[in-house]
């Protein structure tokens, strides 16, 4: 299945293959939860099925059960070994050590790595061994939400296919085809997830707007200043920061939005400094490096409610 969002990039996919165009590498971008994985493996599914008289996997061929079955021999999907780890270059040897055997059910060999981005320095410089003497008939699918943090050498052998979020009435109608109705809500969560149907579709499976609403209430305190930087630490450590920060990062927007036009550049110029303080804690709490949540928290509240914010600068990376 493609998503509606998906449309564009799909058509343009079939051409190539039509056209016998297709790259041998291919960098899928944009944000988490606009499906990219799945419209690798529709890709995937494409080029390994034995039905030449469509563009589309037909479904029913040998290949095609085999690839649905998630065992298919000439297919290689590699994603690192546990949740926020890194791909070792042991899996990029195996994968270098299985494409130069001949295809056995396919035409074709096909990998996916996702996210590509988690692919240590020396797993990086395997795979570009791999991109510059590519085999013939076969496809390699990088997936990307960070693709700045992908070398450049990586970056200029592959094909890039980004996706967009779709409008948002777009993605409303979407997440209201999952029969989910609450616009108000709806509208709220699919903000945080970036416009991204499928992220705000868990989003609200997971009942995240109670957290939501917490991080609205606390901001509050912090705005007037009357916020405790411990306590409010040891609450906000159990939510999902990165969520949390996005959602207040959204208010603070609006809050500037309609400041526009009105002859309040006190309010403006704080409102952009604490903009500024959300972005950096955003950048933090999204890297690899271990984290102190909880010191993170504190120093974020503690230069929001400053009252000499005009001559400070944002929390130091």
């Amino acid at each position: 299945m493609i998503y509606p969002w998906q449309e564009t990039q799909w058509q343009s996919f079939k051409q190539q293959r039509e056209q016998q165009r297709l790259a041998h590498a291919v960098l899928l971008t944009g944000v988490v939860g606009l499906g990219k994985v799945n419209f690798a493996n529709q890709m995937v599914a494409s080029v390994l099925c034995t039905n030449h008289d469509q563009v589309e996997a037909c479904g029913f061929c040998h290949s095609c059960q085999l690839f649905s079955a998630g065992n298919h021999p000439d297919h290689s999907f590699i994603t690192p070994e546990s949740v926020g780890k890194q791909i070792k270059i042991d899996q990029i040897r195996q994968l270098k050590g299985k494409q130069e055997l001949t295809p056995t059910v396919a035409k074709w060999k096909t990998v996916i790595i996702n996210p590509a981005d988690s692919l240590n320095i020396n797993a990086n410089n395997s795979l570009l061994k791999l991109l510059e003497e590519p085999q013939e008939n076969t496809l390699l699918i990088l997936i990307s939400s960070k693709p700045e943090s992908l070398p450049i050498t990586i970056l200029s052998r592959c094909q890039r296919i980004s996706f967009s979020p779709p409008e948002i009435e777009s993605g409303l109608d979407w997440i209201k085809q999952q029969g989910i109705a609450d616009n108000l809500k709806n509208e709220k969560v699919l903000s945080v997830a970036k416009g991204a149907p499928l992220r705000a579709l868990e989003l609200i499976e997971e009942n995240v707007m109670d957290a939501l609403l917490q991080f609205e209430g606390d901001f509050e305190t912090i705005l007037e200043s009357k916020a405790n930087p411990v306590e409010l630490a040891k609450k906000w450590q159990q939510y999902d920061l990165t969520m949390g920060f996005n959602h207040l990062q959204n208010r603070v927007k609006q809050s500037l939005i309609d400041l526009q036009g009105q002859d309040n550049e006190y309010l403006t110029k704080r409102y952009w400094y604490i903009y500024d303080c959300i972005t950096n804690a955003i950048k933090l709490t999204s890297s690899s490096n271990n984290i102190n949540k909880i010191l993170l928290i504190e120093q974020f509240i503690v230069s929001a409610m400053d009252k000499d914010w005009k001559l400070n600068t944002v929390i130091n990376n």
